[in-house]
């Protein structure tokens, strides 16, 4: 069999004999995820944070995650930094960005591959671990037009973001800059808590994707309410109901209530 080789006469077993890693710099990789999540009541939209035990950021709000293995993927890493800092596993992940700012990390080169999901409230309860001192639900809320608002109990975390549209011929995109660094988070993860934001209320308007947190059966008032909690704004009902109407199918049944109120019908996802 023919060896091609380079320009230095060596074959490619000979030239990976003979290279030597430690010759170039290498930045190490972590992967972050974003845990969305909607309660029951389907009125709050919630983010999950954890707070940094140690440095740097120490007692800071960060996303859970963690440094990428040698012998692991970017997806396995997500998954197990997320059992080991908030005990949740068994969650599906998507691909939401990465990140590769060369100072976002005062450690070293750090480039990072962030991971969203999105789920009940009630299926999950984060309990912190490993290198996170708590690990807890942050209601998502934006009164105002360039500020978001992350809130538990005890604790308000708030950053600031500018919009600029960026234009490509006749293609023209906006795109949005965390721009307060004053935030309480770790790192750079303001950018991606909204890049994530951004994300899944783009996805909700194209896609299917929030039948995944309503029960089998559902009233049109709910889903609408759901939409409106991920969508962070109020919509119209008849614009709302032609938008929905391929996803959706009457099952016959009605939603008894314990009043003697109106009795709505139920409504379930159509499977195609």
């Amino acid at each position: 069999m023919y060896e091609q080789k380079n320009s230095d006469g060596l074959t490619e077993r000979e030239f990976l004999a003979s290279y030597r890693p430690k010759d170039y710099p290498r930045p190490s990789v972590t992967a972050d995820i974003l845990v969305f999540a909607v309660n029951d009541e389907l009125d709050k939209l919630k983010i999950l944070l954890i707070k940094r035990k140690n440095h740097p950021y120490i007692n800071c709000r960060a996303l859970p995650g963690g440094f990428v293995r040698i012998d692991e993927s970017c997806e396995e890493a997500a998954k197990r930094e997320l059992k080991e800092e908030t005990g949740l596993e068994n969650i599906y992940l998507e691909q939401l960005c990465t990140v590769s700012d060369p100072d976002r990390d005062p450690r070293m080169r750090v480039i990072s591959v962030a991971y969203l999901a999105l789920i009940k409230q009630s299926d999950a309860e984060p309990v912190a671990g490993d290198d996170a001192d708590d690990a807890g639900w942050f209601e998502i809320s934006q009164e105002v037009q360039g500020k978001v608002s992350l809130t538990n109990a005890d604790e308000v975390l708030t950053y600031s973001y500018r919009e600029e549209t960026v234009e490509n011929g006749i293609v023209s995109q906006n795109i949005q800059h965390v721009i307060d660094g004053e935030t309480g988070l770790a790192f750079d993860h303001a950018q991606l808590i909204h890049t994530g934001l951004l994300r899944l209320r783009n996805k909700a308007e194209y896609s299917p994707i929030l039948f995944g947190l309503t029960d089998e059966e559902f009233t049109l008032p709910e889903l609408q309410r759901l939409y409106e909690t991920v969508l962070g704004k109020k919509l119209y009902k008849t614009n709302f109901r032609n938008k929905i109407a391929p996803f959706v199918e009457a099952t016959g049944r009605k939603r008894i209530n314990s009043g003697m109120g109106r009795t709505p019908e139920l409504y379930r996802y159509k499977r195609k």
